[in-house]
This record gives C-alpha cells, sequence and structure tokens, in this order.
C-alpha cells in the first residue's frame, strides 16, 4: 500500500501537467493579438467626431490663397469632411434641420466652398446650418478676442453682415451672417428653405 499511493500521487500529477498543455490552452488569445483586433475594430467603425471647423482652423485657412492649399488642408481632415466637387467640401456628420415649412431634412451640417471660377476674386467660405452652431463657432472666435467692428444690410445675402476684428490677429477681418441665400448657390444650396450661416475669415491687408 505504501508503494501503491506515491505512483497515484504521480499519476495525477502527469495528468495535471498534460491537462496544462493541451490544445484548448495553445489556443489561448495572445494579449497583444487581442489588443490588434480591437484596435481594428475601433477604426472600422471610427466616423466623423464633429461637423464644423473651428475658429483655429478658419484663421489657419484664411492663409491659403489657392485650391491646392485648401485640398492640402482638408485632406487632413478626411475622417469629418468629405471633398464633394472641385472647391466644395461637406461635412461628412449629417443630421436633421427643420426648414421654414416645418419639414426635417437630413443634410451634412456643415460646407466649406472656395473660389473656383477663372477670373474671381478668392473667397472661401464655411456654412454651417444650425444655429447652434453658429454660436459655437462664435463663441470661439470671442474667445480669440475678436469683437464687432460693423455691420452692413446685404440686399444680395437679404440679411445683415457683421464683420469683426482681433487684436491678437492684425489684417484679419470674420465676416458672419444668417441666410437663405449663401454663396455659391448651387449642389446643396440650389434651393434653400432653412437658415444658413455663412462665416469667412480673410486678411484686409
Amino acid at each position: 500500500m505504501k508503494y501503491f499511493l506515491p505512483s497515484t500521487r504521480f499519476l495525477f500529477l502527469c495528468l495535471l501537467f498534460t491537462a496544462c498543455k493541451s490544445n484548448p490552452n495553445k489556443r489561448a488569445v495572445n494579449l497583444e493579438d487581442l489588443d490588434k483586433v480591437t484596435e481594428t475594430e475601433q477604426q472600422a467603425t471610427a466616423g466623423p467626431l464633429r461637423s464644423i471647423l473651428n475658429a483655429t482652423e478658419l484663421i489657419e485657412l484664411s492663409a491659403c490663397t489657392d485650391l491646392p492649399c485648401v485640398q492640402s488642408f482638408m485632406k487632413d481632415r478626411g475622417n469629418d469632411f468629405v471633398h464633394a466637387k472641385k472647391g466644395e467640401f461637406a461635412s461628412q456628420y449629417r443630421s436633421a434641420v427643420t426648414d421654414t415649412s416645418g419639414n426635417s431634412l437630413v443634410i451634412p451640417m456643415s460646407t466649406l466652398y472656395v473660389t473656383v471660377d477663372a477670373g474671381a476674386d478668392w473667397r472661401m467660405a464655411h456654412t454651417v446650418h444650425t444655429k447652434a452652431l453658429s454660436d459655437q463657432l462664435l463663441q470661439e472666435f470671442a474667445a480669440a478676442k475678436f469683437m464687432l467692428t460693423d455691420s452692413v444690410y446685404s440686399n444680395k445675402s437679404a440679411g445683415f453682415i457683421y464683420y469683426y476684428g482681433s487684436a491678437q490677429y492684425p489684417g484679419l477681418t470674420l465676416s458672419q451672417t444668417k441666410t437663405f441665400a449663401p454663396w455659391r448657390a448651387r449642389g446643396l444650396y440650389y434651393t434653400v428653405t432653412w437658415p444658413c450661416y455663412v462665416f469667412e475669415v480673410y486678411a484686409t491687408e
């Protein structure tokens, strides 16, 4: 009996060791592999994170004087904006806006249009499609010390254009207007039935 007991223990240890080396354990998930799968999944499901350009970006864009410069700038923001047509960029973030008839329209929350017409003066406008987004952008410019300097009524846009300047950015002017007739009345703006808020930042010197 004394001889039998050690053999039983030895057999148990052998079985335990064999179980630890079984195929199911060989197929256990490596933590690094799991991290790679998670990262790939996050990248695959990642969507647009925002719906408009911010004040800093519009200030940086004001230094561009041609379309290639704008295209290069917007290419780095391709997750949030799509290059729809030449000189036209649209937010990939879409949501509902209510038009003047009470209809709900699902549209891009903003666009960026730049001049592509031969002989036209250089121009670039960022148009947002809700008052909340317009107020958000105005607050960002206010944080950059842009203050109201003037306002004029525009028959073309059928609304007041407000002009802002900042001592932190001498030589730059911000214009903002609420309108149903935004610049480049084509594509999305062929028939506008909702209020648009147009922002332009440009050099005045």
